[in-house]
């Protein structure tokens, strides 16, 4: 008898720790597991978007006239999205020659806004590292990175 009563203890017990499992599994999967984090999504920038970036940036220039303004240069559009929000680095042909990278990023209403005017270095004070990383850019010193070649 006492055999049979700590056997249905065991599988009581059993089928407690098997539930409580199942049913937190998820809330602890959901909460830190590996690759729930926020991360960096590096995306084709369209024709679309490179027009939006000069769109965004020409706004910005309001000395410049639009015909001054080309489209990005090719093989320097550099575009993701981090937690619902998508950046972007160009590099425009201004007149005869190129500028800078420009970095971009869309306001709450997905509309795109000039963030910082660089010199050549993106910082992560103004784009995320992990989007950084999913662009291969170039460490040049500190927290900043350059666009490669």
């Amino acid at each position: 008898m006492k055999r049979l009563i700590a056997t249905r203890r065991m599988r009581c017990l059993l089928l407690a720790v098997v539930a409580a499992g199942v049913l937190a599994g998820p809330s602890i999967a959901g909460s830190g597991g590996c690759g729930d984090g926020w991360m960096g999504e590096n995306l084709v920038a369209t024709p679309g978007v490179k027009a939006a970036l000069r769109s965004a940036y020409v706004a910005a220039h309001p000395a410049l006239a639009p015909s001054q303004v080309g489209a990005p240069v090719a093989g320097r559009t550099y575009y993701g999205s981090y937690s619902g929000t998508r950046y972007a680095v160009a590099t425009f042909a201004v007149g005869s020659a190129p500028t800078y990278p420009t970095v971009f990023r869309t306001d709450h209403q997905g509309r795109w806004h000039v963030r910082r005017e660089t010199h050549g270095g993106i910082c992560t004070d103004v784009v995320p590292i992990d989007l950084i990383n999913a662009w291969w850019l170039e460490h040049w010193g500190g927290r900043c990175f350059v666009l490669p070649g």
